[in-house]
């Protein structure tokens, strides 16, 4: 693994790095503390990552925690950090201000000197966290993130020590939204689900993961879960409706797809929609714009 410092001063360590904590002065105001960002050639979207994370200083002063998602352009990032406020929380750092998406417990429970284990999982947008092996904060974050690098945020007086790093990587999923019958059966399984492995994704519908029975508990957590929906609004059928306004609620990137000349709902009308004919040119054309709004949807942070 590859490191980079963005801001800040590391230094590259075996199986991590090690922060150089600090104080800044700063004019007409009381003194600050160094802050760090160190970016990995290692790419992050859905999965897990862990880290030992030791201070030499009180938790209060400092900080540290892993990046989920970098954003080169306006160094704006998420990530999930123990310390500084609380015990372990996930914040957003926009650029010129923080966003808590959630936190807690106190952080004086960290002392100097001790190896805590950090670990990561991301699942769409919902965010756990775990502290040695005891899961303490668990999340929906506003928005999707797109596969970006991960790295290492820390503040403090004092050095960090960001050990036994690792990033396991799991295929993101898109959750298909669809009525269970022909012809759009043979969309989903000829092109949907194709395009979507071919760029990355784990391609799923209801009806195969859960079979008969299906509760809306499940729908919800398969949702939830999803990097991307795709639902097909053809037919006016309210189960579809239903998920889709659910995605809209979790700000999902959501693909609409529809046959020409479909109708369309007066609430659902002036979103962009994927017409396609139940034709082979049809086919091809459907094939050539998912694949655009996809590609678009792994490499744009959807964030605000």
């Amino acid at each position: 693994m590859r490191w980079i410092s963005a801001v800040g001063n590391f230094e590259t360590i075996k199986d991590g790095v090690v922060f150089q904590g600090g104080t800044l002065e700063l004019p007409g105001r009381e003194p600050g503390f160094q802050v760090g960002n160190c970016i990995s050639d290692q790419y992050f979207g859905s999965g897990s990552l862990h880290a030992e994370i030791q201070f030499e200083d009180t938790a209060q002063a400092s900080a540290c925690g892993l990046i989920l998602y970098y954003h080169p352009e306006t160094q704006g990032f998420v990530c999930a950090q123990i310390g500084g406020p609380a015990l372990v929380s996930i914040r957003t750092f926009g650029g010129q201000e923080w966003t808590v998406h959630a936190q807690h417990g106190p952080s004086e429970q960290l002392k100097p000197d001790r190896s805590y284990k950090l670990d990561v999982l991301l699942r769409g947008s919902e965010v756990t966290v775990s502290l040695d092996g005891i899961r303490i904060l668990k999340t929906r974050l506003p928005f999707v993130l797109p596969k970006g690098q991960m790295g290492v945020f820390a503040m403090g007086p004092k050095n960090i020590r960001v050990s036994a790093i690792s990033v396991h990587q799991q295929r993101p999923t898109i959750f298909v939204i669809m009525q269970f019958t022909p012809p759009f059966n043979e969309l989903y399984s000829e092109v949907i689900a194709p395009v979507g492995e071919e760029l990355g994704f784990t391609v799923v519908r209801a009806d195969e993961t859960y079979g008969p029975g299906i509760i809306i508990a499940d729908i919800e957590r398969q949702i939830i879960e999803a990097t991307a929906v795709i639902a097909d609004i053809t037919p006016n059928n309210p189960n579809v409706y239903w998920e889709v306004g659910y995605s809209r609620a979790l700000r999902k990137p959501t693909i609409l797809v529809a046959e020409h000349e479909k109708e369309l709902p007066f609430d659902v009308s002036p979103f962009r929609i994927l017409f396609y004919e139940n034709t082979i040119a049809g086919k091809s054309q459907v094939e050539a714009g998912l694949r655009k709004h996809i590609e678009a949807i792994q490499s744009q942070w959807l964030m605000g």
